[in-house]
C-alpha cells in the first residue's frame, strides 16, 4: 500500500486535485477500515515535505496501476474517494489519500499483501489456522493472554487477517488479537506490526463483533 499510494499522494498534491463524496471515515495515520458491509477503505497519510520526485512519471505510474486493476477486476473494484491536504506550523504539510476497495480481495491484490475479512468459518475454509497465541481485549485495551477457542464458536465473531504495517479499524468491538504483532489502540483499532522483508513474519489476527 505504502509504495503505490505514496506515489499517488505526490501526484495529486502537485496537481491540486480533490474529490468529495461525503465519506465520514477520517484517519490521522495510514489505516485500513473494514466497513460493516465488507468494503474496505484505505487511508494513506504521508508527510509531504519532500520535493524530489518526477511528477509526470509518478502520475503515469499510479494512473496506469489503477486503470489496469479496474480493467482486470471490473468497474467499482477500486475508486478514488477523496484527497485532502492539511498543514500546520508544527507538522508541516500532510497529504491524505483515501481509496475505496470493493472487497478485501481487491485491497490484497492491489497492494500485494495478505488480507482476509469475514467470518471464522470462511477464514478456515481459506486455509487460515487459529493456532497462535491471542490476547484478550477489554474496553479497548489488551487484557492478558486467552484461549480463543470459545470465540471461534461464536457466530457473531468476524475476523480480519492482515500482513501489512498499518492501523486496522473495524466496524465493531475487538474481542481479541494475535499476540506479538499487534498493539491495541482502542475498542475498534489495532496497530499491526509486520516487516515485509521478514520471510518469517506472520499476519495479524483481529477478532471482533
Amino acid at each position: 500500500m505504502r509504495r503505490k499510494l505514496y506515489a499517488a499522494l505526490l501526484i495529486f498534491t502537485a496537481a491540486s486535485m480533490t474529490t468529495a463524496c461525503g465519506a465520514s471515515f477520517e484517519a490521522d495515520e495510514s489505516t485500513v477500515y473494514i466497513t460493516k458491509e465488507g468494503n474496505v477503505i484505505g487511508a494513506d497519510i504521508e508527510d509531504f515535505n519532500e520535493e524530489y520526485y518526477d511528477e509526470e512519471e509518478l502520475k503515469a505510474y499510479i494512473t496506469e496501476s489503477i486503470e489496469e486493476y479496474v480493467e482486470s477486476n471490473g468497474d467499482g473494484s477500486l475508486e478514488l474517494d477523496r484527497f485532502q491536504i492539511e498543514s500546520s506550523e508544527e507538522d508541516g504539510v500532510t497529504a491524505k489519500l483515501y481509496l475505496n476497495y470493493a472487497t478485501y480481495i481487491d485491497y490484497a491484490l492491489f497492494n500485494d499483501v495478505t488480507m482476509f475479512a469475514g467470518t471464522v468459518p470462511e477464514a478456515q475454509q481459506e486455509g487460515y489456522a487459529f493456532d497462535q497465541d491471542f490476547q484478550k481485549v477489554e474496553e479497548g485495551s489488551a487484557a492478558g493472554s486467552m484461549d480463543a477457542a470459545s470465540l471461534l464458536e461464536d457466530e457473531e465473531i468476524r475476523v480480519v487477517i492482515i500482513g501489512d504495517e498499518t492501523v486496522v479499524q473495524v466496524d465493531g468491538e475487538i474481542q481479541c488479537v494475535s499476540a506479538g504483532n499487534t498493539e491495541v489502540s482502542g475498542k475498534n483499532t489495532v496497530h499491526v506490526h509486520y516487516d515485509v522483508e521478514d520471510e518469517q513474519a506472520q499476519p495479524a489476527y483481529i477478532l471482533y463483533k
